[in-house]
Parts: structure tokens; sequence; C-alpha cells
């Protein structure tokens, strides 16, 4: 099964996951649910078939262009979303991440082609450690954000009395604020874990431990702002609505930082990731 089927067939299961997550919200029941955990997880399979299969080809983890990029970070989205699912019933949140997934196995089908080698002096066992940590924690990241727009919106719909049958099959603010909580101390652990592995691993190929390039200069930038925000939840009491706005706020942050360094300031990172 070649990686462009597999592509096509993720992108199928992603349309479907979507769809089904939609009607989850206007027809609720375990069936529908069901159909978009099953159609999510199926996806996410493929697509990560997709990507291994990438990655044996160029001998390390496939993160050579912004395209492979894409499709990790939007197939590692899902695959934490279905992780969540096992405790939260987050099916509003099932219809967020089924397009982006769709997104991600849609810009690596496009790109396809043969796939960028990145430089020999790279190709070591830290380089898939390194990314996959970064890339979970952006995606821990990324599913706070979708939360924090769910429970802005609910709280607007709630103050302004505007309580639907949608509505009704939200999960509770009081929910909501704790899954942001909890996505944002796991995308800060995965964070924090991904940059010692990056520090070791440059002290071990490049006899130092810190360049003073844009993608790391912006890491440690993005690094503090998730470390007050989480000390704010803990120590301060932010919770709520400002938690939430802080959340869209940092990640918003992080996008901006990400798409800005590979396309406008390249380093040693995005000459060789990007």
């Amino acid at each position: 099964m070649t990686e462009a089927l597999l592509l096509r067939l993720a992108l199928l299961l992603y349309l479907t996951g979507t769809v089904c997550g939609g009607l989850s919200l206007v027809n609720p029941g375990d069936a529908m649910r069901r159909a978009t955990s099953f159609s999510l997880a199926a996806g996410f399979l493929l697509q990560g078939a997709a990507i291994i299969a990438r990655s044996f080809e160029v001998g390390t983890i496939a993160v050579a262009s912004l395209a492979d990029q894409g499709a990790l970070f939007a197939c590692l989205l899902v695959g934490v979303y279905l992780l969540a699912q096992f405790r939260y019933r987050l099916a509003v949140l099932g219809a967020m991440v089924g397009p982006i997934g769709f997104v991600g196995a849609l810009v690596a089908l496009v790109a396809h082609g043969g796939a960028q080698d990145v430089p020999q002096v790279l190709k070591s066992p830290w380089l898939p450690v390194h990314v996959t940590l970064a890339f979970l924690g952006n995606a821990a990241f990324a599913l706070a954000f979708l939360v924090s727009l769910v429970y802005l919106w609910q709280e607007k719909q709630l103050k302004s009395h505007s309580v639907g049958r949608m509505m009704r099959r939200m999960p509770p603010l009081e929910t909501l604020d704790n899954v942001n909580f909890k996505f944002l101390g796991w995308g800060f652990v995965l964070l924090t874990m991904s940059i010692v592995s990056g520090v070791l691993w440059a002290e071990l190929s490049f006899g130092r431990m810190w360049s003073w390039e844009p993608r790391t200069l912006w890491t440690t930038i993005i690094w503090i702002l998730y470390a007050v925000l989480l000390h704010g939840r803990v120590t301060v009491g932010w919770g709520g609505r400002r938690a939430a706005a802080l959340t869209i706020v940092g990640f918003f942050v992080l996008f901006v930082a990400f798409i800005g360094v590979n396309v406008l300031a390249p380093g040693r990172h995005a000459e060789s990731f990007g």
C-alpha cells in the first residue's frame, strides 16, 4: 500500500470523523460518538503509517519540509485527542480536530513526492525523540486552545441566555476549564522535555548546549509564557475566562513563531527542518 493511497484513505476517514462529530452534537448518542472515534482513529493510524513509510525513505523521522511538519503535527493532534477521549467526552472537539487532521493529510498528499533528506549530521537517535516530544507538546497546547475557544463561546451563549439543543450537549464550563488545565500541564511537561533533549543533543553533536538563533529564542519565550500561565492557574487562581483567553494568546504566539521561524527567519533548525 503506497504512501499516497494511505493518505487518501486517511483523508476519507478524517472527513467521515468530522461529519460524525458534527452530527453527534445535533443528535447525540453512543453510536455516533463511536463512529467519530473509530473514523478518527483509523485516519490517525493510516496517516501515521504514511509518515512512517516516508521516514523509512529518508532514514529518520520525516520533518525536513513544512508540509511534513504539518502532517506530523496534525497526526499527533488527532492521537492526543483520542487519548483524551478515554477520560473526557469531548465530542465537540472531534468536530474540530477532524478538519485539522484532514488538512494535515491533504497538505502531505499535495506535497507528495521525493522525500526531502536531512543533513547527515542530524541523523541521530536524538532527532525523533526531540521532534516527537516538541510536536506532542504543541498538539497538547493546540487542544487547550480549542477547548478555550469552546469555553468562551459557551460562556457567551449562557450569558445571553441562548441555550439551545446544542448547548445542552456541551460539557459543563467547569469540565472545560479542568480539561484546559490538564492539556496545558501535559503540553508544558512535553515542551520542557523537548528542550532538555535538544540541549543534550546539541551538546553531544555540536559541543555547545545553546545557540542564539530564532527557533531556540522563540521556544524559550513560549516556555516562559506557558510557565507564567500555569503558575497563575496554580498559585493565583487564574481560571475560567481569563485562563481561556491567555491560552488562546499563548497558542497564537506559538503558531506565529513556528510559521515565522520557518518562513522568515531560518536558522540551523529551519535550514534543516523546513
